[in-house]
């Protein structure tokens, strides 16, 4: 094998890399840009709930906590009348 035939056979081989395997790089690089896109807008939706439940959990505590006063405040009514002793 002469000098020409490995030539031959390097371009062969670039062209036939460059023409089928080339595109699955790119289909694959494609792929991952899309893959992180949405796992950047499913990583915002989380963080979007994570503040809502904190929201929720926070409305929630100030409900339970005027809801036992109402109850203190509610005895402390019913001893003053005389409704319980």
């Amino acid at each position: 094998m002469n000098q020409q035939d490995k030539k031959d056979i390097r371009q062969i081989f670039n062209e036939g890399f460059k023409q089928l395997v080339l595109p699955h790089f790119d289909n694959i690089y494609k792929n991952f840009d899309n893959i992180k896109k949405n796992f950047d807008d499913i990583k915002k939706d989380i963080e979007d709930i994570h503040n809502d439940i904190g929201s929720i959990n926070r409305k929630l505590d100030v409900e339970i906590s005027w809801r036992d006063d109402a109850s203190k405040r509610l005895k402390k009514i019913e001893i003053k009348t005389g409704i319980v002793s």
